[in-house]
């Protein structure tokens, strides 16, 4: 197998990059960023570990700021696998850069859990054609993502992206309007969401976070900062969206809240509560 570099060892990298390690690929930390000791002891490698040939270099990283700035420096690769979550224009901006050297690049942002990342069962928004990208690279891709969606060239998987970012926040904010009723009419929680499982009123949100949005606990997996970040990318490219607009309000009421680090679905209820 080839050697991978991985940048970005965070909530959702660090998962990943151990789910790499776990089905056999050699992978080194690009840089002492983010949980690099944790990767270690999952059998990574460190940043100055030695790496045989041009790697597949892999980022998943918190915007297209960071992802811009590892392209700019990087000399040499295979290709580029971007898991990161921006825009498409930085997507087409990086594929440009590395282009001029002679790399490949591909974004590829994903969707799911912390949980799905450690299985290798997320969802990846390949932007390329089937016929666009080498085998090598198609699997590795498939070591973490149980769904690959070819979304049509370079910038569409950062496409697909927002409109999931969009639909699914969207409904986050429309179960929290729900849940504040049912609470002004008295019923009883676990009924609410039992119930609505049952009924057109269904989601995946609702059956991931119900729960937790009805009890008021938000334990992290995807923080409301990255989740406004998403959604104001959606808004840069298309302002007049009601729905996107509210939760863009929203998040940022809960990120000046001081809530910036909570779980997203923590735009289910108003900051004062």
């Amino acid at each position: 197998m080839k050697g991978v570099d991985w940048y970005g060892l965070g909530a959702f990298g660090l998962p990943m990059a151990c789910r790499c390690v776990a089905t056999g690929y050699p992978v080194r930390a690009g840089s002492e960023r983010g949980r690099v000791a944790e990767f270690v002891r999952a059998g990574g490698a460190e940043p100055t570990a030695p790496v045989e040939g041009p790697a597949i270099v892999a980022l998943c990283l918190p915007s297209a700021t960071e992802v811009l700035d590892v392209v700019q420096d990087l000399e040499t690769a295979s290709w580029v696998v971007d898991f990161s979550s921006h825009d498409p224009q930085s997507a087409e901006k990086a594929a440009e850069l590395l282009r001029d050297r002679g790399i490949g690049y591909v974004d590829c942002p994903v969707s799911g859990s912390v949980e799905l990342a450690r299985e290798g069962r997320l969802t990846g928004y390949l932007g390329a054609r089937a016929d666009g990208v080498p085998e090598e690279v198609r699997e590795f891709v498939e070591s973490v993502c149980g769904n690959v969606f070819w979304t049509g060239g370079v910038g569409r998987g950062q496409a697909m992206k927002l409109v999931n970012q969009v639909i699914h926040l969207g409904n986050v904010l429309v179960l929290g309007e729900g849940f504040e009723l049912a609470e002004q009419l008295g019923l009883d929680a676990e009924t609410v969401v039992e119930a609505l499982k049952a009924s057109s009123g269904s989601s995946r949100m609702l059956e991931r976070f119900g729960h937790q949005m009805m009890e008021g606990r938000y334990p992290r997996q995807f923080s409301a900062r990255l989740a406004r970040k998403d959604i104001k990318n959606a808004l840069r490219l298309n302002p007049d969206l009601p729905v996107a607009n509210l939760v863009e309000h929203r998040l940022r009421d809960v990120i000046e809240a001081g809530q910036a680090e909570e779980n997203f679905t923590r735009l289910a209820r108003r900051p004062r509560e």
